[in-house]
């Protein structure tokens, strides 16, 4: 459920969305793999705008991954 809120949030571009189920989606035991999957999907469905917003994610992954 929360890579499916991750996706949406990229694609409707939502900043503080997208750090809030990215954090979730490692609470809940989601890969790296599995979120760059998402931002892919995210990207397909949202189009160049979201392109941003993924780039933003992955920073988000790494940030939290790291802590």
């Amino acid at each position: 459920k929360e890579l499916i809120a991750l996706g949406i949030a990229i694609a409707l571009r939502c900043d503080g969305c997208i750090a809030y189920h990215v954090h979730d989606a490692i609470k809940a035991g989601a890969t790296r793999e599995e979120m760059v999957e998402t931002i892919g999907v995210a990207i397909l469905m949202g189009g160049g705008p979201s392109l941003m917003y993924g780039a933003e994610t992955l920073e988000a992954i790494e940030q939290f991954l790291t802590r």
